[in-house]
């Protein structure tokens, strides 16, 4: 319940108020009187009063001054004026102090138990407004790492903003920076192998906190996980200094010898050059990674400058992706070997990658390949890719290098074990003998005879097997590899036309060109400038 205070010179007019009304009933629980501005200012030191009725003339200070005293002091508190006098100039100054309402005197119960309900009402209304807005700010508060981390992600990745919508993120996520502040990055690697992602999880979660404590005195912080697993700091000076570079790689020193005495944790530590936020931090980022892989070898409590190596990498495609056989086409003849070999390859190139695009590209590659083969063999997506699919496609640009490859893997586990115990392989094991072996000698004469050679049978036999199988014949697997092959080579090297030819099995130029515009309605040279 509220509380009221009744405050007029005229005892007659508290008491009248104060006590022939059942306020009660209304909501108020306790009525207050004073005699005075002064008498009611003490009261209201003492007593919360939510709700003020008082008369404008009194000796001393008048029922305006109150209402203005009581705006700068409890701005909560509602106020009705009840006056005798019906002054425009009272009744301007009143609603510019905010009361409720301006009752002239004499004043009917209906009118004042009104004016008090819709006091009542507005401070409901602010009440609720407030403690919405605190759970707002208590969730934004909670969120606000994680948002933090989002944000750092994007401008890792090289996302474009607005200046002015940039400023206004980094002011709402409380970040220390600004476009062209100059600062450097941090690269953490965690060296030591941990039994449980959620162990993993926690040491990087220490590791932050130490960083904090070492760095945040003299820099303007903020971090994120890269598709590494790695930690990177954004590191902004506070002040200027006499040699940023040389401070920077003196604390991170100490951050090393810190973790290790502390947490009892190897870490590396790659810190970049000095440059300008946000649109440098790409390069920089690059540059520090690049130098933490190339010393991979080195071992673990690596301390680098990455400023004093390489000044970036190029991206490039990723071989292992593209280079045929496909993985699509090789669990389409149910060559699980070879599609398991394919997978490893395609994470060791990974591992070695310097650039988080890779590992967003290859999600999207084995992503597309996996559905393709649930599609074929009429299986829900989700019977294939598992839940955590869900979860990698929510992160986006933000998917790990580690949760990917762990996902990839279960999912050829469980295909790999369906395939098996369904009995139903795409292809014998001399269907997929066979393609393994065009696959490796596609610049050579794969004529019928000389593969049927190879497994020890009678071409025309080997040629009805595998149409059964497969249901095309070797001719069109083995024009389909080659036209795939050239493609890599026409995408990825320098070869001249027809050196891919011939690497592909056509010494004749001419009808290689042929073979490849009717396979894809282009010729070579058009598919290369496209």
């Amino acid at each position: 319940m509220m509380n009221l205070m009744v405050v007029d010179d005229e005892h007659s007019a508290v008491e009248s108020i104060a006590s022939s009304i059942a306020w009660r009933e209304y909501g108020i629980g306790q009525v207050y009187k004073a005699y005075s501005v002064k008498e009611a200012l003490q009261q209201m030191a003492s007593h919360q009063v939510h709700i003020i009725i008082t008369d404008i003339r009194m000796p001393g200070l008048s029922g305006l001054d109150l209402v203005s005293h009581i705006r700068q002091k409890w701005e909560r508190t509602k106020c009705i004026i009840l006056s005798g006098h019906a002054s425009f100039d009272y009744a301007k100054q009143a609603l510019k102090h905010g009361t409720v309402s301006y009752l002239l005197k004499p004043v009917r119960d209906e009118e004042l138990i009104e004016a008090v309900q819709q006091a009542s009402v507005q401070i409901r209304l602010e009440g609720e407004k407030q403690q919405l807005h605190q759970r707002a700010m208590y969730s934004v508060r909670e969120h606000l790492p994680e948002k933090r981390a989002e944000l750092m992600k994007d401008v890792l990745l090289g996302r474009k903003f607005a200046e002015d919508e940039l400023v206004s993120k980094l002011e709402q996520l409380e970040i220390g920076f600004r476009p062209q502040d100059k600062m450097q990055l941090l690269l953490i690697r965690y060296d030591d192998p941990q039994p449980t992602h959620k162990a993993f999880r926690l040491m990087k979660y220490a590791i932050s906190n130490v960083v904090e404590e070492i760095f945040s005195s003299s820099y303007h912080l903020c971090h994120t996980d890269d598709a590494y697993d790695d930690l990177v700091f954004m590191a902004c000076p506070k002040q200027a200094q006499s040699d940023p570079e040389l401070l920077l790689s003196r604390l991170g020193e100490r951050l090393i010898h810190s973790v290790k005495q502390y947490l009892n944790a190897t870490i590396s530590l790659s810190v970049s050059r000095t440059g300008r936020f946000p649109h440098q931090v790409p390069q920089l980022y690059h540059q520090a990674v690049s130098a933490l892989r190339k010393q991979a070898e080195a071992g673990k409590g690596l301390h680098l400058n990455a400023a004093a190596s390489s000044h970036g990498a190029t991206l490039k495609s990723l071989a292992a992706l593209y280079e045929p056989p496909s993985l699509t086409t090789l669990l389409e003849a149910g060559r699980m070997d070879d599609a398991h070999h394919k997978i490893d390859q395609i994470f060791a190139e990974l591992a070695d990658s310097v650039f988080p695009e890779h590992v967003y590209v290859a999600f999207h590659y084995l992503a597309a390949a996996f559905s393709y083969m649930a599609h074929r063999e009429g299986k829900q997506l989700t019977d294939v890719l598992g839940e955590q699919y869900q979860q990698l496609l929510k992160d986006g640009y933000g998917v790990s290098l580690r949760s990917l490859e762990a996902w990839t893997r279960n999912v050829m586990h469980q295909w790999t074990e369906r395939t098996q115990d369904s009995g139903q392989e795409s292809g014998s094991t001399l269907i997929r003998q066979v393609q393994h072996w065009i696959d490796h000698h596609l610049g050579e004469d794969l004529s019928l005879q000389v593969i049927a050679g190879e497994v020890h049978l009678h071409p025309v036999y080997l040629s009805k097997m595998y149409k059964q199988s497969t249901g095309e014949g070797i001719s069109d697997y083995i024009i389909r590899s080659r036209m795939e092959r050239a493609v890599h080579l026409l995408k990825h090297t320098g070869m001249k036309i027809y050196e891919v030819g011939q690497e592909v099995g056509y010494n004749n130029t001419p009808y290689f060109i042929q073979v490849f515009r009717k396979h894809y309605g282009l010729t070579p040279q058009d598919f290369r400038n496209g």
